[in-house]
């Protein structure tokens, strides 16, 4: 069974499923959607923002604001 978490707490050097996206216009530009894959590379100290690979396509830094509002799933070993 994989644990759900949101995007905030993450844990780096793993790949995660995109489970649940609010509607924010951001995250529907970049292609956050249901089952999208993404892996935290880096997060900020003091609550900063979090670096994310995107579909081992693209980085890009979302605020905590809102990543703790994107639901994932760790990816399965395969």
């Amino acid at each position: 069974m994989t644990e759900m978490m949101n995007l905030y707490q993450a844990k780096g050097n793993k790949t995660f499923h995109v489970t649940s996206v609010p509607n924010i216009g951001l995250l529907k530009n970049i292609g956050f959607r249901k089952g999208t894959k993404v892996s935290v590379e880096k997060r900020y100290a003091f609550g900063g923002p979090v670096l994310l690979k995107v579909e081992d396509a693209f980085a890009v830094a979302i605020g905590k604001d809102i990543a703790t509002q994107v639901a994932v799933e760790e990816a399965a070993l395969s």
